[in-house]
């Protein structure tokens, strides 16, 4: 019997038509497209009264809340732990975090009952990249939810890759935009956490997106006491499972044709400005409030990171989130890498000449299980 496939439907079906048409906006949609574009509007349309009762239900809990602890950022490029460490943090009863469900259908979350069930019947169980498991209640990257919320989002180019710097440049750096832009992005960003919180019922937000590592400064504007965590990884092996990633990752999310070689260029250039801007802002976190840790010394002693992570960052609670934290490791323990990588001699010569900052600053070296061909 051959498998039943559902219709090509956009994550923007979480959005409001206003901002759905704002984002299509001057924006190009390759033919192959236009079914997903014209389902996906459906979508938002039968939404938009439940969208009208979000607004009821939850104007007077956002504008009324008091948080309990400062929030946590998990920041590093993609590939490098960051969604491990991130789903390991959020077993902490203490914990709240942005949904999978929340992330696409960041304003109704009132009506969530009726959404999620759609949800859990269109979204695949593994994510088609990576094969990582997905579900509506796992911990999820806030970008997706902005971009449902405000047009002003780095996270539409995955929709748009063709305009993937313009967006860097306004939406992750802030140049070339106007104070409104700057306010309306920290009035959804500082609701988005707060829903986050009220939806999973946390005292302790702990948020991560790649994004963010180049967003610090933004960050510290919504929230001054703020915690953060760098998570980095070894540049090659990062470069590798990243290209992977992102080829396998557009074809499912975009409204236009990109290139293979495209994509590889936007891997080398997204990763430079992202690192080179993380390691421009990170020293305006206060000391106590920044840890670095490299996913590999990680990944072989978790516990005892988790347990640093606590007392550095001075999270209350350790002892009695550590049976839960060890429950999900235990789970992962299993879990079996690639025990060798291939790379050609061009690409490693261009990773060792245009990451050789980051190569230095983590000191990290050609991997021993590295294979290099011609």
């Amino acid at each position: 019997m051959a498998e039943f496939k559902l219709p090509p439907i956009s994550p923007l079906a979480g959005t409001s038509l206003v901002n759905y048409i704002r984002i299509l906006s001057g924006n190009p949609i390759h033919p192959r497209h236009w079914l997903k574009t014209t389902l996906t509007l459906i979508i938002i349309i039968i939404a938009a009264p439940f969208r009208w009762y979000e607004w009821f239900l939850f104007r007077g809990k956002v504008k009324n809340y008091k948080f309990k602890e400062p929030p946590i950022f998990i920041l590093g490029h993609w590939r490098s732990g960051t969604t491990y460490l991130h789903n390991v943090l959020c077993k902490d009863p203490r914990a709240g975090y942005m949904t999978t469900y929340h992330s696409l259908w960041p304003s109704n979350l009132g009506s969530k009952l009726i959404f999620k069930t759609f949800m859990s019947v269109a979204m695949p169980k593994k994510r088609p990249s990576d094969n990582v498991e997905l579900a509506v209640d796992y911990p999820q990257e806030d970008d997706f939810a902005i971009s449902n919320m405000i047009p002003y989002v780095f996270y539409l180019f995955w929709y748009f890759p063709r305009r993937w710097r313009d967006y860097y440049e306004k939406y992750v750096r802030f140049k070339g935009v106007s104070e409104k832009v700057k306010s309306d992005w920290v009035k959804n960003y500082y609701e988005l956490v707060v829903k986050a919180l009220i939806n999973t019922d946390g005292d302790r937000a702990i948020f991560k997106n790649p994004v963010s590592t180049a967003r610090i400064g933004r960050l510290l504007d919504v929230f001054p006491d703020a915690r953060f965590i760098h998570i980095h990884r070894n540049p090659i092996i990062v470069y590798l499972s990243t290209k992977k990633f992102f080829i396998e990752l557009f074809p499912t999310l975009t409204f236009q044709p990109i290139k293979e070689d495209e994509i590889v260029e936007m891997v080398f250039e997204n990763y430079e400005k992202l690192m080179q801007d993380y390691l421009d802002q990170y020293k305006m976190i206060p000391e106590d409030r920044l840890l670095e840790i490299a996913f590999g010394e990680f990944e072989n002693e978790p516990m005892t990171y988790l347990e640093s992570i606590y007392k550095k960052l001075d999270l209350p609670g350790f002892e009695e989130a550590k049976l839960y934290l060890k429950d999900y490791v235990d789970s992962k323990s299993s879990y079996q890498k690639n025990k060798y990588y291939t790379i050609t001699r061009a690409e490693l010569d261009k990773i060792l000449t245009r990451w050789d900052f980051a190569m230095k600053k983590w000191g990290y070296e050609v991997p021993d299980n590295l294979k290099i061909v011609e």
